[in-house]
């Protein structure tokens, strides 16, 4: 919370690069990407991470890849974090 677009831009870049690097099963796709809010403006709000694929046991097991991630990132950039939001599959 209260982080600067910049800083957002930042992690984001840092899990696509980490993206990259990793082998994604067959089948999965994964988008990070600014999650925004519209009132009076555009104000970032954080970050959201979609994977599609077929498997839900691949999904979480992702999920949860990308979330240490997340919190490697932000300690690793002085950025406070929070928990993030339950796992939803659809």
């Amino acid at each position: 919370m209260g982080l600067k677009s910049e800083e957002i831009d930042l992690v984001v870049d840092d899990l696509k690069a980490f993206l990259k690097e990793e082998r994604l099963p067959e089948g999965y796709v994964v988008s990070v990407r600014k999650d925004f809010v519209a009132c009076c403006g555009i104000f970032p709000l954080g970050i959201i991470v979609e994977i599609e694929g077929l498997d839900g046991g691949v999904i979480e097991d992702l999920d949860q890849r990308l979330y240490a991630k997340i919190i490697e990132i932000c300690e690793r950039r002085g950025i406070e974090h929070h928990k993030c939001e339950p796992i939803q599959i659809v």
